[in-house]
């Protein structure tokens, strides 16, 4: 059953959502499966180590699907390029909320360095710091941004040190969530970078905790269910807004870098449409599993850097740090000669 399960994990990226939404669930349960059949690799070594190649054949089947959740060898360089930083700033509110954090959210973007920020669920502000304009003279070297209304007051929002020569929105029927692309000079090279926030599951915290509860009544029962629809909707809708995103992205003739808040893991449908285009750079450069998101499911990555074949990824970092619900994660790329 659980090499079955494993198995099965390996399929989920090529099944639409949208068509069919209860495989989707699996790849949640995919680092599970992947621990369970560890477990029986060692069990069987114990007590009858011909066995243990039913579950190490089955894990190295899966090593290209391995690679995305675990990486063991990082790729570093000190050579220059282009440092990109992609953060879910939760509404700035560890900023807002100055008992919070005695170091600033800003000051953390700040320290990066970084020649492209993309931030998502941004707190946009007409004055004051929260004000784009007044952010971005203190980021070192970002010269330029792009910002959209995602609701009345919040939205994503990309910091460049690079020139604007075009810009321009995608945005999803039915949904707040939406991706900005910002077209920018490097070295006399057109890049776009798109800025990325897809549709969430809207699970908050209590029901979060009803998972953990061993007890069933019929409330629980109701609110399962109440869980089960906001899964489905979520897979649902992320299935649309993907293949708008990876068709828009087909369509462009020069170089992409692709960032943000995709809230959906290694194991999907949403990962296997883009990474089918493009590459990850904490596949490239990664080390360990790069828990982005600081829930109360923590071991999933669902924040990513991606980029065109033109590039080569480096030094990617997530950073462990509480500003936001999210882990800020940083990479350098550098053009292929």
């Amino acid at each position: 059953m659980a090499v079955l399960a494993l198995l099965a994990t390996y399929l989920v990226s090529e099944v639409n959502p949208g068509k069919f939404w209860i495989p989707s669930i699996m790849g949640l349960a995919y680092p599970y499966f992947l621990v369970i059949n560890c477990f029986f690799i060692v069990f069987w070594i114990i007590f009858y180590w011909r066995y243990l190649f039913i579950s190490l054949i089955t894990i190295l089947i899966g090593l290209h699907v391995n690679s995305s959740y675990i990486q063991l060898f990082p790729r570093l360089t000190k050579k220059e390029g282009i440092k990109i930083v992609s953060f879910n700033v939760y509404n700035f509110y560890s900023f807002l909320d100055k008992k919070k954090e005695k170091v600033s959210i800003i000051d953390f973007i700040a320290s990066q360095k970084a020649n492209i920020i993309c931030l998502q669920e941004s707190k946009l502000q007409k004055e004051g710091i929260l004000n784009p304009v007044k952010l971005k003279s203190l980021f070192p070297g970002i010269k330029h941004c792009q910002l959209a209304h995602q609701s009345n007051w919040g939205g994503p929002v990309t910091f460049t040190s690079y020139p604007i020569v075009n810009m321009g929105e995608i945005r999803f029927e039915d949904s707040k969530n939406m991706v900005i692309y910002t077209d920018v000079t490097i070295n006399s090279d057109t890049v776009r970078i798109y800025n990325c926030h897809l549709q969430s599951y809207g699970i908050n915290s209590r029901e979060y905790s009803i998972l953990d509860s061993l007890s069933f009544d019929k409330r629980k029962i109701r609110d399962l269910k109440n869980i089960g629809s906001k899964l489905k909707k979520g897979n649902i809708y992320r299935s649309r807004q993907v293949i708008k995103l990876t068709d828009h992205i087909s369509k462009c003739h020069f170089p992409v870098i692709v960032c943000g808040d995709f809230n959906d893991t290694p194991i999907s449908f949403t990962y296997g449409k883009i990474s089918s285009l493009l590459d990850d750079s904490f596949v490239e450069s990664g080390l360990g599993i790069s828990s982005t998101y600081r829930g109360q499911l923590p071991q999933y990555r669902i924040d990513y850097i991606f980029h065109s074949d033109q590039f080569k990824a480096y030094n990617y970092r997530c950073h462990d740090v509480t500003y936001s619900d999210h882990n800020p994660i940083s990479a350098l790329l550098i053009r292929k000669k």
